[in-house]
C-alpha cells in the first residue's frame, strides 16, 4: 500500500527499512539538510523541498539549492511545500515567495507538489491554479468542504491521515470527498494526541474509511491504491 506522505528521514533506518518492504513510502523533506537525506533513500519516492515552518529558518542559498537538488537528483515530487496561515502566520509573505519557486519548478518538470496547507487552503489551490500545475497531493486534508470540489475538478488530491479516527473536521472532509481523490497517509514519525503516526496506522484508516463510506475495507484499499498510482504514474 501506498503511504502518501511520511518524514523518512527521521525514522531510524532499521524501522524504515521494515516499511520500505511492505509499503510504497511517498518521502517528503522538511529542508535543505532533509531534502539531501531523502535525495539519497532509494526504493521510495522521493519529494524534496523546504517546509514552510522551515521558510524563515532557511538561510540565503538553501531554496535555490533545494531547486537544484531537485532537477539534479530527479525526483518526481517537491515537498512538504506550501502555506501555513495558522502556525506561523508572520512568515506568510515568506512562505509565499517560497511555494511559488516550488510550483515554478513543478510545472516546468510536470512534478507532483506534495501540499501543507493549514487554515490557507483557498490560497494554496489557487496558488496551484495559477500556476497551472498538473499534479498536486494536499496532505492532511481538513480544509472547507465547499473547496473539496474545486480540488476534484483541478485533478488534484487530498490525503486521510490515521487522525480521522478521533478528529472531527477530518472525518466529515472524509465522508464528504469525491472518493475518486482521497489518497492515505501517515506523516510519520509524529504523534498526534497520543497516536503515533507511522505506515501501520494506515491500516486503522482503512477500517474508519470503510465505517465512514459504508463500504468493505477491501473496497476502500482498491479505490485510494488506484487514485495513489494514477498520481503518482506507477
Amino acid at each position: 500500500m501506498f503511504d502518501n506522505h511520511i518524514h523518512c528521514h527521521e525514522f531510524p533506518g532499521e524501522e524504515l527499512s521494515q516499511y520500505r518492504g511492505e509499503w510504497t513510502l511517498v518521502c517528503v523533506s522538511d529542508d535543505l539538510a532533509s531534502s539531501r537525506k531523502t535525495a539519497e533513500l532509494d526504493g521510495v519516492v522521493r519529494c524534496l523541498g523546504i517546509h514552510p515552518w522551515q521558510v524563515e529558518k532557511a538561510e540565503p542559498g538553501d531554496l535555490s539549492a533545494v531547486l537544484r537538488m531537485v532537477e539534479k537528483s530527479e525526483a518526481p515530487c517537491v515537498g512538504e511545500v506550501g502555506l501555513d496561515k495558522k502556525f506561523v502566520p508572520h512568515s506568510y509573505g515568506k512562505q509565499v515567495e517560497f511555494f511559488r519557486e516550488f510550483l515554478r519548478l513543478a510545472r516546468e518538470l510536470d512534478l507532483v507538489v506534495n501540499v501543507h496547507a493549514p487554515d490557507a487552503w483557498a490560497d494554496a489551490v489557487d496558488m496551484l491554479r495559477r500556476a497551472d500545475v498538473d499534479r498536486a497531493l494536499i496532505h492532511w486534508y481538513t480544509g472547507p468542504l465547499d473547496l473539496l470540489e474545486t480540488i476534484r475538478d483541478l485533478g488534484y488530491y487530498i490525503s486521510i491521515n490515521p487522525a480521522v479516527a478521533i478528529q472531527k473536521k477530518h472525518q466529515e472532509v472524509a465522508k464528504n470527498a469525491d472518493r475518486r481523490i482521497v489518497l492515505l497517509e501517515s506523516d510519520g514519525p509524529y504523534e498526534y494526541r497520543g497516536m503515533r503516526l507511522a505506515p501501520p496506522a494506515i491500516r486503522n484508516t482503512v477500517e474508519k474509511l470503510a465505517e465512514l463510506w459504508g463500504t468493505p475495507t477491501d473496497h476502500v484499499v482498491e479505490i485510494v491504491e488506484a487514485n495513489a498510482r494514477r498520481l503518482w504514474r506507477l
